[in-house]
């Protein structure tokens, strides 16, 4: 039997005891009854699917994971994925102007791994430049109908902030992609200078799933009908007085940004949600 879902959704991560928040799954599991299981090969996870026509799979955390995973799901006899809504949801990294908790709809996706590095000289102080044997291979423009649609049903999405920040927002954007998970400015100012050479300038989101996801999907054809949408949970660097180790993993305080995390969680599903309920009532 081949299922025909409406919609997958592909979360990185389930219970994961060095994150902040229990997972990126259990928001969908309260909202659907994913009474069905099936077993994907290749996959590290069952596909939950309610019969409505949404399922969930979790990808693991980073590219390779999500490349496999995604091909698991597109070469697999049990799963159509032909006419199907196919999102990432998840939280991500933004540069410090992106209020905590706000949501960006990837317009295009550039793969931060995919670049030549060199010591720092005094000639070449930024030493991040464009593979010369990869070209544009890890730049990927996602479906502008695609985009628009999105953006349209999400213009009147209620957000929730986080106490003492900025009132969140959902944008439209570039989405860096690494399987490296970086933080602070100096490698900051680095990133945001290869996206200027991609022509991609600038970045508002930093993540570690999505070029992966598209790559897999783009073999298969199935780019076009591929969306991201990423929650703000925490900023890329530290502030002033701050380091990065700090900034990021909390290793003096001993306190967390969980706030930060459930709330950029919270609103990228929200707004996930208006486009899949969209789609399984079109």
């Amino acid at each position: 039997m081949t299922i025909e879902p409406t919609v997958i959704v592909l979360p990185a991560f389930e219970e994961l005891s060095a994150a902040p928040i229990d997972g990126e799954v259990g928001p969908w599991e309260s909202v659907y009854n994913f009474t069905r299981r099936y077993t994907i090969d290749g996959a590290p996870s069952p596909l939950r699917y309610d019969p409505c026509g949404v399922g969930v799979v979790p990808t693991g955390i980073g590219k390779v994971a999500a490349a496999t995973t995604t091909t698991a799901l597109c070469a697999s006899e049990n799963v159509s994925l032909e006419n199907c809504l196919i999102l990432s949801v998840g939280i991500a990294g933004a540069p410090p102007h992106l209020p905590i908790g706000s949501v960006v709809m990837a317009d295009s996706i550039v793969d931060w791994d995919d670049k030549c590095r060199f010591d720092p000289t005094e000639d070449n102080a930024t030493p991040i430049e464009t593979d010369p044997y990869t070209g544009d291979q890890g730049v990927f423009d996602l479906n502008t109908h695609r985009v628009s649609w999105a953006e349209s049903l999400s213009e009147d999405s209620q957000l929730t902030g986080v106490s003492g920040e900025p009132k969140p927002m959902v944008d439209t954007g570039t989405n860096v992609c690494a399987d490296e998970l970086w933080h602070g400015q100096a490698v900051a100012e680095h990133v945001a200078q290869f996206v200027s050479e991609r022509q991609r300038e600038p970045y508002l989101v930093t993540e570690m799933e999505d070029s992966g996801t598209v790559a897999a999907l783009d073999r298969f054809g199935l780019a076009d009908q591929y969306l991201s949408i990423r929650g703000v949970s925490n900023h890329d660097r530290p502030r002033p007085g701050e380091s990065g180790r700090e900034s990021l993993l909390h290793t003096n305080s001993g306190n967390s940004n969980k706030d930060g995390y459930a709330v950029g969680l919270e609103n990228a599903v929200n707004v996930a949600s208006t486009l899949v309920a969209n789609e399984i009532t079109d």
